[in-house]
């Protein structure tokens, strides 16, 4: 199912629809599609797949997407629409990898709990981006928090606020910089090597907008959260 939203008033969690993105005009491998079908066979609830022909279809008349946005990575885009789609229309996410998970348990405990998300309980290895004491720290607290590759969200929370600000906020400061370098890889990142052996000019970290702000934001709204077994299988889908 890829239906977009009928109005403004379109909530993720009381549809229980599930998002997966596909941003950019690279083709799927085998692995992905293989992964893509995973998730409509086995998650037992509404699935968006929202990609560069329909993301428009997503986009509030009130709230446009940063200007930054045409400039990104296609890695870059799923990161920042993940955080656009979950603040504005809340309902889950799942990067596409292979699950084999009902995902209606999920949102109903999230529904009826008051908390703010749900996800899996990250892993100490999921947070390498984050440097120094505070990294440490998160790091030492990784099992209190939610990891980044499937998750429930609600919409329009203090936490999604945060999150959708904090992004804008990175894209603002380096909007100049992306226009002039603008991704020339679907998984570019600042000082990469590119498969020409050029080294990348692109001013974007792998983690600058997804983990490197969701991940403190989710330190401390840590008792906002909720974990469950929602994780998909990590191995093999590229």
């Amino acid at each position: 199912m890829n239906t977009p939203p009928l109005s403004h008033e379109f909530d993720g969690i009381s549809s229980r629809t599930v998002f997966c993105l596909w941003t950019g005009p690279e083709v799927m491998s085998a692995n992905r599609i293989q992964a893509l079908w995973s998730i409509f066979n086995q998650v037992a609830c509404p699935v968006a797949l929202v990609n560069q022909h329909c993301v428009e279809d997503w986009v509030k008349k009130d709230y446009p997407l940063h200007p930054a946005y045409p400039y990104l990575s296609s890695t870059h885009k799923s990161d920042y629409l993940r955080c656009y789609l979950m603040h504005h229309y809340g309902g889950g996410y799942t990067d596409i990898k292979i699950t084999t998970t009902k995902w209606p348990r999920f949102f109903e405990t999230l529904e009826h709990s008051g908390k703010l998300a749900l996800g899996y309980t990250e892993l100490a290895h999921g947070l390498p981006h984050v440097q120094g004491e505070f990294g440490d720290l998160l790091r030492r607290s990784h099992h209190e928090l939610i990891g980044l590759c499937a998750f429930i969200f609600e919409k329009q929370s203090p936490l999604t606020e945060k999150w959708l600000n904090q992004v804008h906020d990175v894209l603002d400061r380096k909007l100049d910089d992306l226009q002039r370098f603008p991704a020339s890889h679907p998984q570019d990142q600042a000082g990469v090597i590119l498969p020409d052996g050029t080294k990348s000019s692109y001013p974007l970290r792998w983690a600058e907008i997804l983990g490197e702000i969701l991940h403190p934001l989710m330190y401390e709204y840590r008792a906002e959260l909720m974990h469950a077994p929602i994780a998909p299988y990590f191995g093999s889908y590229r």
